[in-house]
């Protein structure tokens, strides 16, 4: 035993007088803090699992409930550019240099991204407040070289004025490396191996007038870069643009001996201006053009960019036979887009209702139709002024479908016709019958369509989905439906997603909802990978009503689309996935799902409207989060004020914060907008009670019950009776 006694017996455990604990509120501005510092240590979690796109979205969303917590530049933008979710990096980086605490060398980093995304703008700012600084030890790089950045990028937004003086200053620190504080490995990697930013120079200052510095800049680009013929071409411009044209041209002539191709079309052009300037009569101009570039391309008769240069300015000048010959010549080994529009042009040229065009012309004209229609199986290429001079024209038209008709079905071809632009039958008749789908003439499109699927079977597929997408564009469903039908009969085409695909939605007009979803189900699960086909089935299912099936099939289309981030169109259909989510989330009573969808929508973009709008009208209805909910909704506002649904919001979110007279305005204007929207009456009623005028809330409150559904807002309906009844 021990000396002072092992009984513990009489120990009891002490009492202590029951008090109440202080409660402690939070405002809301600390809730946010405290939930994104949280966000923040989750998001440092997921990082180190390396579950990268979990950490992105945690980072974003703490970002948005406080800037204090999350760095932009050192966890958003490089986990967004390993993602390689190129637009949502752009998009905080927007966010970011309007941020002054950022540093140079991070605001550099900002630039990069924008620039890359073609948001020249924010770029062009980011490089100015850098220049601005002094005395700043964080700038890695000579101001030189950021200069030269600035002066690049300023080209790109057509900001020449900027950009002059910012090469101005890169220049001067070309003059005076050691005071620029430039090595020699600054002074190689300003240059560049190409000269590429003296002929931005060049560039700049020829569009400011400064035509001395311009000159330097080509001189500079030739030494870094020697190339006789690019310095010939060059200098000829410069001296157009000094108002020498006949030393312009001496100099051109450079150019054209070497025979280069190098250019393109660029010195043929450059010779055209010079005539323009040297001749003040248009046709005497485009004459003197003419018989030059006809004698150069004596020396160079493979030459394609002398060719369609030619055709160009012989449309211009009217001379359709020369633009027709040049384009035969070219098109069939050169083949090229505004070749073929050129075609066109020329072909109708030949045109007019005292002179109809000739069979072989309107051979030539279906030929150069079917050549467009084979690059992109359709003939939208053309655009639609082109293709409206065809289908105005009934003469023409008739015409066409005379000859189109001999060559498919004879293989007849007018007398005289050149065969140089010859096509395939089937693409020939497929173009004709989209030419008279344009017109609405479904005989003739029927057709047409019917013998580019005989000619072709095996690329049959493209035929009928113009024909059946025509046919539901112009609401003629039960045609499409038939021939759609008649589609998936055939061996070739029967696994065509998007005939799946454009089919469900005609039996969706149609009420044949069972068909719509068995038709996307099939467009999904052939998708490979297309976001829009992939999103057609439970797009489908919502529009019939099946919302806790759509719930789910959208919940793991936003997995799917969660590998395809690099693939068009996957950032539109996951915004448009997750807002349908958060709607059907609210019909099914699950509000908690419905914000979080609305927070990923969010998490990606956080200026969209659409979601700033719909979280905002959320967290009011909910009375949650109101500052946070009136910050929202006033950008949506300000993003879109002619949206009745957002003033709306607006209104309502005063309304929850008391703000009653503020609601009342804004609520009025979303009444402007929109008469027949029973929930902005119903609201205005709540706020007409609340500023003591009784009559007119129950006068909102009945116009409310007479424009609201009585089955799609039972709810709100038997609400709004009761708050009648308790008025009375």
């Amino acid at each position: 035993m021990s000396v002072i006694g092992d009984d513990v017996s009489d120990f009891t455990i002490p009492e202590i007088p029951a008090e109440p604990l202080g409660q402690v509120y939070l405002s809301e501005s600390q809730t946010d803090k405290l939930y994104a510092t949280t966000l923040f240590g989750q998001a440092r979690l997921e990082q180190r699992r390396r579950q990268f796109a979990n950490a992105l979205q945690l980072y974003q969303r703490a970002w948005r409930y406080d800037r204090s917590v999350v760095s932009i530049s050192n966890e958003l933008i490089p986990l967004a550019m390993g993602l390689k979710r190129s637009e949502e990096a752009a998009r905080y980086a927007s966010l970011a240099i309007t941020e002054k605490t950022l540093d140079s060398q991070t605001l550099m980093r900002m630039a990069v991204v924008l620039t890359r995304n073609g948001s020249y703008e924010r770029a062009v700012q980011a490089y100015q407040m850098i220049l601005a600084r002094k005395d700043d030890s964080s700038i890695q790089l000579p101001k030189a070289l950021i200069s030269a950045e600035l002066g690049r990028t300023a080209l790109l937004a057509q900001k020449n004025d900027l950009a002059a003086r910012a090469f101005d200053d890169a220049n001067a620190a070309l003059q005076n490396p050691d005071e620029a504080g430039l090595t020699p490995a600054h002074i190689t990697q300003l240059k560049g191996s190409t000269g590429a930013i003296f002929l931005a120079m060049n560039e700049v200052y020829q569009s400011t007038k400064q035509f001395a510095k311009a000159r330097n800049a080509i001189e500079q680009a030739q030494q870094v870069a020697p190339n006789a013929a690019m310095y010939a071409l060059r200098l000829a411009g410069l001296l157009l643009a000094e108002s020498k044209p006949q030393q312009a041209l001496t100099t051109l002539q450079i150019y054209f001996d070497s025979k280069s191709l190098e250019a393109k079309a660029d010195p043929y052009r450059l010779l055209i201006k010079i005539n323009e300037v040297q001749h003040s009569d248009v046709a005497e101009a485009n004459t003197r053009s003419i018989e030059q570039l006809l004698g150069i391309q004596q020396t160079q008769t493979s030459n394609h960019y002398i060719g369609y240069t030619l055709a160009e300015l012989a449309l211009a000048a009217g001379n359709a036979d020369l633009a027709i010959e040049q384009l035969r010549k070219h098109l069939p080994i050169q083949p090229i887009l505004s070749g073929y529009q050129n075609a066109v042009d020329a072909i109708l040229l030949q045109h007019s209702n005292d002179t109809p065009l000739t069979e072989s012309a309107a051979m030539e004209l279906a030929w150069v139709l079917g050549h467009v229609y084979s690059r992109s199986r359709s003939l939208a290429a053309l655009q639609q002024q082109r293709i409206a001079k065809i289908t105005s024209d009934k003469v023409l038209l008739s015409r066409l479908e005379e000859v189109a008709f001999a060559y498919v079905v004879d293989d007849r071809v007018p007398a005289d016709t050149k065969i140089s632009l010859k096509t395939f039958t089937s693409h020939t008749a497929a173009a004709i019958g989209l030419l008279f789908s344009d017109t609405k003439d479904w005989q003739q499109a029927e057709k047409f369509f019917e013998l580019a699927i005989a000619e072709a079977p095996r690329q049959s597929g493209a035929v009928y989905q113009n024909w059946g997408a025509q046919l539901l564009m112009n609401d003629q469903r039960i045609s499409a439906i038939k021939t759609l039908e008649r589609a998936l009969n055939s061996e070739f085409v029967r696994n065509k997603a998007t005939i799946h695909f454009l089919i469900s939605g005609a039996y969706l007009l149609n009420n044949q909802n069972e068909k719509a979803v068995n038709s996307s189900k099939i467009a999904a699960e052939q998708a490979n990978n297309s976001p829009r086909l992939l999103s057609r089935y439970p797009w489908i299912l919502y529009h019939t009503g099946q919302l806790e099936q759509a719930q789910q099939e959208y919940t793991q289309l936003i997995s799917k689309l969660m590998n395809l981030q690099t693939t068009p169109g996957t950032a539109s259909t996951a915004r448009d996935a997750r807002l349908t989510l958060s709607t059907i989330c609210q019909r099914l009573g699950e509000s908690d799902d419905a914000v979080e969808w609305l927070e990923q929508v969010l998490d990606t973009d956080p200026e969209d409207p659409g979601a700033l709008n719909d979280l905002g009208y959320l967290w009011a209805e909910r009375n949650e989060h109101l500052l946070r909910a009136e910050q929202m909704t006033t950008k949506a506002v300000a993003a879109d004020p002619d949206n009745s649904a957002y003033r709306d919001s607006l209104g309502w979110a005063y309304y929850r914060l008391g703000k009653f007279t503020k609601a009342k305005a804004e609520l009025e204007e979303a009444r402007k907008l929109n008469d027949s929207d029973g929930i902005i009456y119903d609201h205005l009623g709540d706020t007409q009670l609340q500023l003591g005028d009784q009559q007119q809330a129950q006068k909102m409150w009945q116009r409310a019950l007479e424009l609201l559904d009585a089955e799609k807002d039972a709810k709100q309906i038997d609400l709004i009776r009761k708050k009648i009844e308790q008025l009375r």
